[in-house]
């Protein structure tokens, strides 16, 4: 298995249907297209990184992170989406993914980053004890969003 970012120009169709089936999996409603687009984008990005994981040929694993400035840590990432396959969970393959961005963040000067897990997927994946086991903590913070 090899966890590898990717860069513009590189082949990112592997991602692009990864992301696809992870926001249809988890009921979000962005239209494929537009994961797609997004996805082109980022690869252009210095403050975005986009991580696949590849086994036998075969995409099996994605992980996305996004770097913003602000005056409380300097550099902080959010790490946006992370998916494997369901046959090939339990092998590593996420903890490679967080390896490889994290490897990403540091280079980049980043103090920390932080991941979000929906209420859907807290509860039927258990992902809140997954991100506790690489080391995420809460501290009560909560995020209010406004679209524009």
């Amino acid at each position: 298995m090899i966890a590898r970012r990717l860069k513009a120009g590189d082949d990112a169709a592997g991602a692009a249907q990864l992301l696809i089936r992870f926001f249809a999996e988890e009921h979000f409603d962005t239209r494929p297209e537009v994961i797609t687009a997004r996805l082109g984008t980022m690869l252009t990005l210095d403050t975005c990184g986009v991580f696949l994981a590849e086994a036998e040929g075969e995409a099996i694993g994605v992980a996305t992170v996004s770097l913003e400035f602000g005056i409380e840590f300097g550099w902080w990432a959010e790490m946006g989406d992370l998916y494997v396959l369901p046959g090939w969970r339990g092998r590593g393959i996420s903890r490679a993914l967080a390896g490889a961005a994290e490897t990403f963040l540091r280079s980049k000067g980043a103090a920390g980053y932080q991941v979000t897990v929906t209420p859907y997927a807290s509860g039927a994946h258990g992902l809140e004890q997954f991100y506790q086991k690489l080391g995420f903590s809460g501290e009560g913070r909560k995020l209010l969003s406004r679209a524009l």
